[in-house]
């Protein structure tokens, strides 16, 4: 018997999507179902298998097909399975990482994870609000189970259509690679967003506008690292507009290695995020025994009461500024939030994640 895992929509270059794959894939059994480096279709070994992002389809067709997350309709699943001597009827069950069922397939037990329901509450496309309201209601139809990487996700799945009983929540899991920061060594801010509507940018620009007028003293930098959306002429605009422009750096993207150092010498992580799915980067920053100022939305709060530090999305960054001269000022504060931060990282472990992966698509196999 056979079990697959669907990476069809892992398309090229760096996303959260990505990084999910990277993470959990690994450690999850089964035949890895994806497109090759030449664009064909290929069924990879475990043993085999890299955690490096697939190349660009080289035809026109099959990269357009790629771009949107429609390689499933351009290919022939079952001619592929005949040329590597599989009967469908040895399909055991399917798991794909992506919101993504393989509709050809619907009478083999399928796994799918839901990361959000962003595009339908905060969307930076018609497209992709029409592809979430008229397309993934398929996908979720065909799935015999639903992974939703929080509680908040799995209501929205509910208010979305889905029974319950067919959602199980599984929590992002991060390793932890590197000795903490044991103290700041700067005043430094890091945003990890890119210019769309949900991250809220303009939030982060109010209170550090507030926070330069508050307290001019103030002599740290904030980077936003993220590429650009459809806030960015908004958040070039409020950037000239703030009082010392040259307190934020605006960067598109950093190598990781780069990244990494950039979080651990920043005092703390800012997330101003209206909707999330989970927020992967305060729990990176966790991971390497950094602070978090974040928003309080209810994704927030369902992982992050006890180890960092709220302000609200809407005010007019005053709280924010209040939040960045009390963690200045308290080096106490600091070491706290640095070490609630940690303990919840621990807790939050990717072999943690990959198990109860692994043990709903056993379950589905059964």
């Amino acid at each position: 018997m056979t079990q697959l895992i669907n990476l069809l929509s892992w398309q090229p270059g760096h996303s959260g999507f990505g990084s999910y794959v990277q993470r959990v894939v690994p450690g999850v059994d089964g035949l890895r179902l994806q497109l090759g480096l030449g664009g064909q279709l290929e069924l990879v070994p475990p043993e085999q298998w890299s955690p490096e992002p697939p190349a660009r389809a080289p035809g026109l067709p099959m990269r357009f097909l790629q771009r949107y997350s429609l390689v499933q309709h351009g290919i022939d699943l079952s001619a592929l399975l005949q040329r590597e001597g599989i009967k469908r009827a040895q399909l055991e069950a399917i798991y794909s990482p992506f919101f993504d069922a393989l509709l050809c397939w619907p009478e083999v037990p399928q796994l799918i994870t839901c990361h959000d329901l962003t595009p339908l509450v905060a969307s930076n496309s018609r497209k992709a609000w029409l592809r979430y309201r008229l397309w993934q209601p398929r996908h979720c139809r065909a799935a015999t189970r639903l992974i939703a990487i929080s509680h908040y996700v799995a209501n929205e799945l509910v208010e979305f259509g889905v029974e319950s009983d067919r959602i199980e929540v599984i929590p992002n899991g991060i390793q932890i690679l590197r000795p903490p920061v044991l103290e700041p060594s700067s005043h430094d801010l890091v945003a990890l967003a890119r210019h769309d509507l949900n991250k809220n940018l303009p939030a982060l620009f109010r209170g550090i506008d507030q926070l330069q007028r508050q307290w001019p003293e103030w002599n740290g930098t904030l980077r936003i690292i993220g590429r650009v959306g459809p806030q960015t002429s908004m958040v070039h605009r409020l950037h000239k507009g703030l009082p010392r422009p040259e307190q934020v750096e605006l960067i598109s993207a950093l190598p990781h290695s780069e990244l990494v150092a950039v979080v651990r010498a920043s005092m703390a992580l800012v997330s101003a995020s209206t909707e999330e799915g989970f927020d992967y980067p305060v729990l990176e920053a966790k991971a390497e025994g950094i602070p978090t100022l974040i928003t309080d939305i209810p994704v927030h709060r369902e992982f992050h009461s006890e180890s960092s530090m709220f302000f609200p999305v809407d005010d007019n960054g005053r709280s924010l500024a209040r939040l960045v001269i009390d963690l200045c000022r308290d080096p106490a504060l600091w070491g706290q939030l640095s070490l609630r931060g940690l303990e919840l990282a621990r807790s939050l472990s990717v072999e943690r994640q990959v198990d109860a992966i692994s043990a709903q698509i056993r379950a589905l196999a059964r």
